[in-house]
This record gives structure tokens, sequence and C-alpha cells, in this order.
């Protein structure tokens, strides 16, 4: 693991969070026991090339979503969410970074993690790590995305590994996309293409819409 990323998740950097994060996390319904049991936490400027690999001018503050291992501990793997959000040459915002380079994996639950692991049940798939963990909240096992693309292997459309340690054969999966499937054709494809692929592993997905009121 970045030694760096180990020192952010050691003891020392408990409770360690800005008020704006604070603020941001309560937001999406997050409680300070969920909170604390994912290792959210704040990260010091001066940590953050050596966490993702880059410089990333004009970012004033950075809360730190650390990727739990299904085998326990954690990966050599981080998204951060950057304040305030960057607009790329296209245009558009990037709320969030991850380490240059670095592939997608599959958000965690630390309280749900045996169950969505080897349950039986439903296992709900929900994109953001936010949002994941509100569902998490609600007694239902979830697992995140950090994107509705993340998913699968660059320039595949095979599932990532993550997947293989989900027990999915048979099982109903809720896929509970961000952005708006109705009217996005983009969010649209990636999840039909997603619900293919978990097919494929004789999963049984099923498309679950957020209210709008609560997509951001």
């Amino acid at each position: 693991m970045n030694r760096w990323l180990a020192h952010l998740l050691s003891r020392a950097f408990d409770g360690s969070l800005a008020g704006e994060h604070r603020e941001d996390l309560r937001r999406s319904t997050l409680t300070d026991e969920t909170i604390a049991a994912q290792f959210i936490r704040s990260v010091p400027l001066a940590m953050l090339a050596r966490l993702l690999g880059f410089d990333g001018p004009g970012i004033r503050s950075a809360l730190l979503f650390p990727y739990r291992a299904p085998g326990g501990g954690f990966m050599d793997h981080v998204r951060i969410k950057v304040f305030p959000p960057l607009t790329d040459a296209d245009g558009h915002t990037i709320k969030y970074l991850q380490p240059k380079g670095s592939a997608p994996r599959l958000y965690f639950v630390a309280g749900c993690l045996r169950e969505v692991l080897e349950g039986e049940g439903p296992v709900w798939l929900v994109e953001g790590e936010k949002k994941a963990l509100a569902v998490a909240q609600l007694g239902l096992p979830a697992v995140g995305l950090a994107g509705v693309e993340a998913w699968h292997v660059r320039a595949s459309r095979s599932l990532i590994e993550d997947f293989d340690e989900i027990r999915l054969e048979g099982r109903v999966v809720e896929l509970v996309p961000d952005g708006d499937v109705a009217t996005n054709p983009n969010v649209s494809l990636a999840v039909r293409r997603l619900a293919m692929a978990l097919e494929a592993r004789r999963a049984r997905p099923r498309l679950v819409e957020l209210p709008r009121e609560i997509r951001s």
C-alpha cells in the first residue's frame, strides 16, 4: 500500500474531517458511525499529489474515500472528492479524482460486507460511494460503483475482478445508477451492458431508478 495512504488510515487521523467535508457527508445522510467505519477523512493538501500521482491545481480541500478489500483491510486504491469541483478542457465538471492510471474498483461497505459477498438475497449495486453508504444504512447489502462505466475492464465488457468475490449466480442484483436512465442515452447504454455482463454470470439484474430529488 502507498505509505501515504497507510499513514492517513492510521489512528492518528481518526476523526480528521474539515467542517465542509462533514457537512457534505451529512447532506448525504451519512452518520458519524458510517463515516468512522469507512475511514473517510480529510486529506492534507501536501499529501494529495503523493496519493494521486499528479498535482491538482485549484483544489482548496480534499475528502478521502479509501476502498476496503473484500478479504480484509484496504486496497491500494482511493477516490478523492475535491473542493471546489474542477472543470476539464471540454467543460465537464470533475468532482472526484483517483490515482493516475488506476483501474476502477468496487466500493465495499464494512457493515454489510459479508452479506454482499456471501448472501443469497438481493445485492444493491449503487453508483457513487456516498449513495452506496446511504443505501447500506437502510439495512440493504450495498456495494458502490465509482461511475456508470466503472464496472468493466478497460476496452472490454467483462466485469472487473472485484465481482469475482461476490456470489452472483441466481442472485438478484438491484442496479441503482445515479444518472437519469430514461433521458440519458449514455447512461441507458452503460446500464444495459452492465445487466448483460451480470446475466452472463447467471445473476438476475433489475433496474432501480433514484427519485429525481436525490440525484446529484
